[in-house]
């Protein structure tokens, strides 16, 4: 998986602000950092840390990977939980709901995630891209 682009990601973060119509000394103050960090970052010139990734999806909904990759949506959907049918998820449904109760409410468990999902990524993005396609060519067949 590539490095998030700096410039890219500052600019997406600037969106961001903009879209919420936040003061970049307001936004700064939600995430929990100065206003001199967010302005570096808007600029490109810093990187986002984990606590504030971590506050622009708790107190915002941002999607992670709209801000790191500007793919997908800006904002999650407000009740993640809404969209786990059984019918997807099967008899994994409850330990999804339970994974994102703890993966929520658990710093320990976000960190040993994300760095594992991280690593994850990195080793088998090759195969992940493939299986997205294949999912998406289906579910195009069944919406025809």
């Amino acid at each position: 998986m590539k490095e998030p682009n700096l410039k890219k990601t500052g600019k997406r973060m600037q969106a961001i602000r903009s879209k919420l119509k936040l003061l970049q000394r307001d936004f700064a103050a939600e995430l929990d950092i100065s206003p001199a960090s967010l302005s570096e970052i808007e600029a490109g010139n810093g990187k986002p840390r984990f606590n504030v990734i971590y506050n622009l999806t708790k107190k915002f909904n941002v999607n992670i990977y709209y801000l790191l990759h500007g793919k997908g949506e800006m904002f999650m959907a407000d009740d993640i939980e809404r969209n786990i049918v059984p019918e997807t998820y099967g008899e994994h449904t409850e330990f999804l709901k339970t994974f994102l109760r703890y993966f929520n409410d658990s710093l320990m468990v976000r960190y040993a995630m994300m760095t594992h999902l991280r690593t994850y990524l990195i080793e088998k993005e090759h195969l992940i891209e493939k299986d997205v396609e294949k999912n998406k060519r289906e579910k195009d067949k069944k919406t025809k």
